[in-house]
């Protein structure tokens, strides 16, 4: 695929600049294996960073007070649709003044945050495809000139981990063609491994796996982690409980192909259960809730595309939280589940 449908034409040498530059620099990165592997590319390249791992877009005003506090000189925010918090980003840099920032994301756009002093890269500007932040992170580095290819291996788990195999299959392609070691058949425990560390450990577990593969300086170096092993068993166990009783109480509205499950874990394991489960019925709509504290989290699915779930969160979630995403994959967090599931009725029936 042309560099300029993943990455644009942004001023290359004007972000080298900022991202070389001196002060105070800050990474905030998707706590997912897409977000830990794009961020790690960016790390190979970029030194100095202030790293923080993040469930989501929303910008809540404590987060936002700690980041005009910390008064960052640059700012990158990757694999997080931050542009949905515009309003947000906007009094940001209205309090930071001559702050740097750049926005690396895949997300579907709310709005084209480029300016002067901002960044905004978004595949989604320049067509449809579904390409992960790692690669367009890896695209992004290319572009500048860096020596990138031996680090195609990081690219390759991260647009594994989310689920960017049939929109990229140029990239896995041109890895097998290039005989990268290891094969790409090898990559999708490595994912398996780094979603695992932050199901069971939430930001400890993306830090630690950010920092392996910073450090890693082959593939090897990753998978001889007996640490993350363990923890990758651990949660392999309860997402495989968690399927089993999925197919047993599921609840199922035929004439609409939906299906609506309740997760009873303390794993943080939605986003999992939802993927795995809409792989063993990509003709229904999957709506996976968990109970959180006073909210529900929510992972959407829907394999074939019938029903966009990315519009479908947001228009479930407005008034009673965030919700968002892709055509096919999507999460919102909610205080009311009941209002939402009436919602989510509505959509479908109308879409």
């Amino acid at each position: 695929m042309r560099a300029d449908k993943i990455i644009g034409k942004p001023d290359i040498a004007r972000i080298k600049a900022w991202m070389d530059g001196s002060g105070r620099k800050i990474l905030v990165y998707h706590r997912d294996a897409d977000g830990v592997c794009s961020a790690s590319l960016f790390l190979k390249f970029f030194s100095g960073f202030e790293t923080l791992p993040r469930e989501g877009p929303v910008i809540d005003n404590d987060f936002l007070k700690s980041l005009i506090e910390k008064r960052p000189d640059v700012l990158v925010f990757l694999d997080i649709p931050v542009d949905q918090e515009w309003k947000k980003i906007h009094k940001l840099q209205e309090n930071v003044a001559g702050m740097k920032m750049m926005i690396l994301d895949h997300h579907i756009p709310v709005k084209d945050m480029n300016c002067e002093t901002l960044v905004h890269i978004n595949p989604m500007f320049h067509g449809d495809a579904y390409i992960p932040a790692s690669c367009v992170m890896f695209q992004l580095l290319k572009s500048m000139g860096f020596e990138v290819d031996r680090w195609m291996w990081i690219a390759i788990i991260g647009l594994i981990g989310d689920y960017g195999m049939k929109d990229c299959a140029w990239m896995m392609k041109e890895y097998d063609e290039k005989k990268m070691d290891p094969p790409c058949e090898s990559l999708f425990r490595a994912s398996d491994i780094i979603s695992s560390s932050i199901t069971l450990k939430g930001a400890e577990g993306a830090g630690k796996s950010l920092n392996l593969i910073v450090r890693s300086q082959k593939y090897d170096d990753l998978r001889s982690s007996e640490e993350l092993k363990r923890w990758n068993e651990i949660v392999q166990g309860e997402v495989k409980k968690i399927v089993d009783d999925f197919e047993k109480n599921k609840e199922t509205v035929p004439d609409k192909k939906i299906i609506f499950y309740e997760i009873r874990s303390k794993m943080n394991i939605t986003s999992i259960i939802a993927t795995i489960t809409a792989e063993k019925h990509p003709e229904a709509i999957i709506i996976i809730r968990k109970k959180s504290g006073d909210f529900w989290k929510i992972s959407l699915r829907c394999q074939e595309g019938k029903v966009n779930v990315g519009d479908l969160a947001k228009f479930a979630s407005d008034g009673i939280g965030s919700g968002g995403g892709h055509v096919k994959s999507s999460g919102a967090l909610v205080n009311n589940w009941e209002t939402f599931k009436e919602r989510a009725f509505l959509y479908i029936e109308k879409a």
